[in-house]
């Protein structure tokens, strides 16, 4: 199998831990708002980067 499949194959697993982590939280916080919407499209369709926005964003958010 080549390099860049086994590298492709761990970043998308990473990624689909760290969406449904990322989510689970999101409905947790904010229950139903229009907000939920465009956050779960960044978190699923922007891979690593969309769950670490939104877990960070939720860091700064909790201190306000």
């Amino acid at each position: 199998m080549p390099t860049i499949a086994i590298v492709l194959i761990a970043v998308l697993a990473v990624h689909y831990f760290m969406a449904i982590l990322t989510i689970y939280l999101l409905l947790r916080d904010k229950g139903v708002v229009k907000a939920i919407i465009p956050w779960n499209l960044v978190i699923l369709l922007v891979p690593i980067v969309g769950p670490s926005t939104y877990l960070i964003y939720r860091c700064f958010a909790k201190k306000k």
